[in-house]
């Protein structure tokens, strides 16, 4: 009687398979590169990506696929050629991905070389976003600061009305006391606390700096907060970009919001307005930028169109035109 044969003697699991990426959790982790499957739809993505960089041609752009697609690992393994040091370790895990990319196909062996003249290129500042509720712009804000953070450059990051804010907390605590206890007092008549207080301002609640607008005049005999800086998100990437570019060895920053769907599909009627129209100021600047570039990349899991559920009409057309 032959011997009774199991099914597993003849699959077997591939082991590169993995769970779920999380782009901030995972950004330029060696094994999460090397474990990287190509598909030849991947790989056709890849290239557009790529090349868009080289050419410095579409540096606003939607890439929708269902869920389970492999969209962020896709993307974390762009980020990792666009924005990982270069030096010899990191060309080491470059190289084991071109040989990963490369199957012998045309499209393989054009991603190999295009791999290879981006990481010949400066890199880009990685920023991702990751805080989806509430102002966009806080989220804009907060993913550079931390980008910067995480690269060593968090002293090019420009002073705003949350930093002269903490600033100004600072100085009362110092040299005002009675200021400072009534500013601790204001805050305990709206239930908060200086320790919770300063950490939204770190990570640029509006909420926050509005509480501190509104308490200011009552301890400080009636004067005015009004620090002489630029508070806008725009200028503040594009003066980042270029002092990247200028001083710092880098060719701009790539921006890339992964929850986009999530987004989308948590928007309140009172700020789907601003932060659609944030997010379209964000594609103008990008599609602007020249020397030192600006890319943002949103990722969905459908058209912009199929969520008319969660946003109006108007903003549909407005944002897709």
């Amino acid at each position: 009687m032959d011997k009774f044969t199991k099914l597993s003697d003849y699959i077997s699991f591939n082991m590169n398979f993995k769970t779920s990426i999380n782009l901030y959790l995972n950004l330029n982790k060696a094994d999460k590169i090397k474990s990287y499957i190509p598909t030849k739809s991947s790989l056709s993505v890849m290239r557009e990506y790529l090349k868009s960089v080289i050419t410095n041609t579409e540096q606003a752009s939607l890439l929708i696929g269902p869920y389970g697609k492999g969209k962020s690992h896709l993307f974390l393994v762009i980020l990792a050629i666009l924005s990982m040091t270069r030096d010899k370790e990191n060309y080491k895990i470059i190289k084991e991905l071109e040989n990963i990319v490369d199957d012998g196909s045309d499209i393989g062996v054009d991603v190999r070389n295009l791999i290879e003249k981006v990481w010949n290129e400066p890199p880009m500042l990685p920023v991702l976003i990751q805080d989806i509720e509430g102002d966009l712009r806080q989220s804009f804000l907060y993913a550079l600061n931390e980008s910067l953070k995480r690269n060593g450059l968090e002293e090019i990051f420009p002073d705003t009305y949350y930093s002269y804010a903490l600033k100004r907390i600072d100085e009362w605590k110092d040299e005002f006391p009675d200021t400072f206890n009534s500013f601790i007092s204001e805050l305990e008549l709206r239930n908060m606390n200086i320790s919770d207080f300063r950490v939204d301002l770190s990570s640029f609640s509006r909420e926050a700096l509005d509480v501190f607008m509104e308490i200011y005049p009552d301890i400080t005999a009636g004067s005015s907060f009004n620090p002489m800086v630029n508070e806008d998100v725009l200028p503040i990437y594009k003066s980042i970009s270029e002092l990247l570019k200028e001083y710092h060895g880098y060719s701009g920053v790539y921006i890339v919001f992964d929850e986009f769907s999530k987004f989308l599909e948590g928007q309140e009627d009172g700020k789907v307005g601003g932060n659609m129209k944030f997010l379209q100021d964000i594609c103008e600047l990008a599609s602007d930028s020249s020397n030192s570039k600006v890319y943002v990349t949103m990722i969905a899991h459908k058209s912009i169109k199929e969520y008319g559920k969660y946003i109006s009409r108007d903003i549909i057309n407005a944002f897709t035109g």
